[in-house]
């Protein structure tokens, strides 16, 4: 294969950032990072301490995250004697070829230091080849880097549009360069996939989900949700508005509801979390109904503790959950209960208050409205 080296130049002020141009961000790679995996498929990438003499190479500019190899390839068969240097249509320096003669001529002067490759070129005092490359896009600016987003998001979606994914709305849908989707699934409007993630065959994702480094399993709905670093398991339905934090298991077939947190958490099949709760550091069984409002109490102010529910554990609405405690399987814990040690199987805690109704309270409070 033949060498390649990416040249970092030192202009850096049309993108009014402190970030240089090369190392912004499209979706969750760098400008550099996208140009280095579009090369390594075609050419070795080496510094310029390693340029030996006669032995040909060519730099490329660490900008151009969009370009068209092909055309580059085609000229350097056919003029593979010559300097080449290679720009897009408007004039912005994409790679320079440097042949195996020249090469071996200046190579001290090309392993030193310079800014571009006209410089270069001029330094050299050779004659060279200037060939045009279509369809490029350097990012200077950010302008730039919008419409290479916009591009590359095009790009991506219809490579899954190929194999089989169904989506809604290609603008406003972001899929990152590493997410794998299994057929038959199809990603609503508003929704980003990012990272490593995983999505099975037949999904339902979104609209507006966002999930991060995760693995989905085969016929899951996610709905207005947010998944990081976790897994979820086949036919299970998380959403509206359901947050599962990082190193969480979601067994198959379970229910977590709107407004449900998930965190560190492992949930088993078949269970139910239907809305407004909070489960952290815990480990439920299978068959477990967790009630609306339920508060998994990990946190003492010092340290995090965790919490063991076993099988078909019925926990009742506005209950706290005081870890480190053990539910056993078949208990069961009544509405309003705090938590706070071992329930054993078959067992009903109860703790709250007793109830007492006052006879005749609101008479005597003159609180009935007068007509």
């Amino acid at each position: 294969m033949m060498k390649a080296i990416i040249h970092i130049d030192s202009n850096h002020n049309k993108m009014q950032s402190r970030i240089q141009k090369e190392s912004q961000k499209i979706f969750g790679k760098t400008v550099l990072n996208i140009l280095k995996d579009t090369l390594e498929s075609e050419w070795t990438l080496i510094s310029k301490a390693d340029l030996m003499p006669e032995d040909p190479v060519i730099f490329f500019m660490g900008n151009v995250p969009l370009l068209c190899l092909d055309a580059i390839k085609a000229d350097l068969k056919q003029y593979e004697e010559d300097l080449i240097f290679f720009k897009d249509e408007r004039e912005n320096p994409l790679a320079l070829y440097i042949n195996g003669k020249t090469l071996g001529k200046g190579i001290d002067l090309i392993k030193s230091q310079w800014l571009s490759f006209s410089d270069l070129l001029t330094d050299l005092k050779m004659p060279y080849r200037v060939e045009i490359i279509e369809s490029t896009l350097c990012i200077f600016d950010k302008r730039d880097l919008h419409e290479a987003t916009k591009r590359i998001q095009r790009i991506l979606n219809n490579k899954h549009l190929d194999q089989g994914v169904t989506i809604i709305d290609m603008e406003s849908t972001y899929i990152d360069f590493d997410v794998a989707i299994e057929m038959d699934t199809v990603i609503y409007p508003n929704s980003f996939l990012t990272g490593r993630t995983l999505i099975g065959e037949g999904c339902e994702i979104g609209p507006a989900a966002r999930i991060d480094n995760s693995k989905i399993g085969h016929k899951t709905v996610v709905k207005d949700s947010t998944i990081l670093s976790s897994e979820i398991s086949s036919e299970t339905s998380v959403g509206p508005y359901a947050y599962i934090r990082p190193n969480s298991f979601v067994g198959s077939h379970v229910k977590i509801g709107d407004f449900v947190e998930v965190k560190n958490a492992k949930i088993g099949d078949h269970t139910k979390i239907s809305h407004l709760s909070y489960v952290g550091d815990a480990d439920l069984g299978e068959h477990v109904n967790v009630g609306c409002g339920v508060v998994f109490v990990n946190y003492n102010g010092k340290d995090k503790s965790r919490s063991t529910v076993g099988d078909n554990v019925f926990i009742g609405c506005n209950s706290n959950i005081v870890a480190p405690v053990v539910l056993e399987e078949l208990a069961y814990v009544a509405a309003g209960t705090t938590v706070t040690k071992k329930v054993e199987s078959g067992d009903l805690a109860v703790g709250r208050a007793k109830q007492e109704n006052k006879k005749g309270w609101v008479e005597r409070r003159n609180l009935i409205s007068k007509k």
